[in-house]
């Protein structure tokens, strides 16, 4: 039984580096706000360039912005750059210079890097005079053949997956060994765990390239972009990182942790300095507050790993450490019991701050897994609670712990640890607020020989933006300088709301609302198309929480 335990110990390392790294996640971190040119908007003459602004600050360093005609080919373009105003560059929004273009439609395509290191894609169509081509299909050709290699994925996310576990069991394991007077085994779990850590962090180093530009590349393809990728905020914190792990070096070979106070201490400061590296470069860096934000997750690191890497070290040590049995686990015990309910209000509070409530946990990618993380936790909680119930009630001096079922019970518990780290490193790479089902809603409407293109994204309850364009089938349509529109809620009874529209380009209306509930929304607009003609264009919009 207790190689069988043992055995599937091995099985839950195996299964959830796969799963930390075979998540493919396509939803943007740092989603496209707005462009210039504006997505289907007409245009008068050719633009001078291309604008794009992000939601967070992004990465140049491995972006890109291709743009195409109704052929599919290629206008070369330069580099793209940041936008400076008054001295100051704004990292969430860039810019790049084009040519003189012809009439007729186009396509941009866009690819940057967030700055917590995910790539993101998109594209958007544009027309010069006259209504041209759907470029629609071209974008999704385009961005399906740019996206990340698969086998690229999966090795990243096992990198990020072995340096969380190298650093959770590294600093619990130390907590531990301060407890444990002279065994040497301590020291080589602790050791192992450092070299997991150091070997994730290069690895991601590594593969933080093709996992940018989304393409394969040979070894010295990847050694050569180093450079480029040290010049990023991940790669500036992976050298912080690296330097901590070679301090932490020198605080590994000292064998007596158990004797002073110093040591633990060092410990203790060393893994915030750790866990700050992650949380930085991360979802946490990237929010409002994020001092706070930072601060509240390096907490969470920390009482996890008092927890899980206090765990799967005593699973590590076998039977070798019953003969201090009784003292280790009354310490672990009492650790866990702190950690755990700081662990729980730690992390309620990170999810609440990256979800901006939560409204949208069952209706988002990363609100799933969220969940999913929470219910295991909640199993590990329970688990953990049997087995120190199992402590208590009996006087563990030198009794063997296999007939309280104790090391049964822990090694479940941190198999359960485990694969929460893998749904930890999967959420790494999922966006907060992406909502599931939320693409944007183009409709086409036809009157009276007018075509109104019609486009709401997202297409949730909150903040939604409005483009509708005005043109007619394969001709000019006589320029329109005034709209109105208003959106209702039949089934709710709620009353008509007016949408104030303003007119951003050639018969091109655009607007920015807030729709307070999910439901089927009728969208209507009024244009005068000629002198005392009025149309109607009217379209129902799927609303999703």
């Amino acid at each position: 039984m207790r190689k069988f335990f043992r055995f599937g110990f091995v099985c839950a390392v195996v299964v959830c580096a796969g799963v930390a790294g075979s998540i493919d996640v396509v939803e943007a971190h740092a989603g496209l706000k707005s462009s210039e040119p504006a997505a289907s908007s007409v245009l008068e003459q050719s633009p001078k360039e291309i604008v794009l602004n992000f939601g967070e600050a992004v990465e140049v360093s491995f972006g890109s912005i291709r743009l195409f005609d109704s052929n599919s080919q290629s206008v070369a373009l330069p580099t793209p750059k940041f936008v400076e105003a008054n001295g100051a560059i704004d990292a969430k929004t860039i810019r790049v210079e084009i040519p003189e273009l012809q009439s007729g439609s186009y396509l941009v395509v866009w690819r940057v890097v967030s700055a917590d290191s995910h790539p993101v894609q998109g594209a958007f169509a544009f027309q010069i005079g006259t209504r041209g081509l759907d470029l629609a299909d071209l974008g999704e050709e385009i961005l399906a053949s740019s996206n990340t290699p698969a086998s690229v994925r999966l090795m990243m996310g096992l990198s990020r997956w072995l340096s969380f576990l190298g650093v959770m069991v590294m600093v619990g394991a130390m907590l531990l060994a301060t407890r444990i007077v002279g065994f040497s085994r301590v020291n080589k779990i602790i050791f192992g765990s450092w070299i997991t850590a150091f070997a994730g962090s290069v690895l991601v180093l590594l593969l933080q390239a093709p996992y940018a530009l989304g393409q394969a590349m040979s070894i010295g393809e990847v050694f050569g972009a180093v450079d480029d990728v040290l010049q990023t905020r991940l790669g500036t914190w992976l050298v912080v990182r690296g330097s901590i792990l070679l301090a932490f070096l020198i605080l590994i070979r000292q064998r007596n942790l158990h004797e002073k106070p110093i040591y633990r201490m060092t410990a203790i400061l060393l893994g915030i300095g750790l866990f700050a590296t992650f949380s930085i470069s991360g979802h946490p860096g990237m929010r409002e507050f994020s001092v706070l934000s930072i601060g509240t997750d390096i907490v969470h690191f920390l009482s996890v790993s008092a927890w899980m890497g206090g765990l799967v070290t005593l699973v590590l040590l076998g039977r070798k450490w019953q003969s201090e049995s009784s003292r280790v686990i009354s310490w672990f015990s009492f650790t866990a019991t702190i950690s755990m309910p700081i662990m729980v209000a730690t992390g309620v509070a990170q999810a609440w701050r990256m979800m901006e409530g939560f409204q949208n946990i069952f209706s988002t990618t990363y609100g799933i897994v969220l969940s999913v993380k929470v219910l295991l936790v909640v199993v590990a909680i329970a688990a953990g609670t049997r087995a120190r119930q199992l402590f208590k009630s009996k006087k563990v001096e030198q009794q063997d712990l296999k007939e309280i079922k104790f090391s049964k019970t822990i090694v479940v518990e941190s198999m359960i640890g485990i694969v929460v780290l893998a749904v930890t490193a999967v959420l790494v790479s999922v966006p907060p607020l992406s909502v599931s089902g939320a693409a944007a809603f183009e409709t086409s409407v036809v009157q009276a020989n007018v075509i109104a293109d019609i486009r709401v994204t997202p297409a949730r309850v909150g903040e939604v933006e409005v483009h509708v364009v005005l043109s007619p089938p394969g001709g000019a349509l006589q320029s329109i300088e005034e709209a109105t529109a208003r959106i209702s809620l039949v089934a709710e009874e709620i009353p008509a709301i007016p949408i104030d529209v303003q007119l951003v380009g050639t018969n091109h209306f655009q607007a920015a609302l807030l729709v307070p509930r999910a439901g089927d929304w009728l969208l209507e607009i009024f244009v005068n198309s000629e002198p005392g003609k009025s149309l109607r264009f009217s379209a129902v919009v799927e609303i999703n929480d």
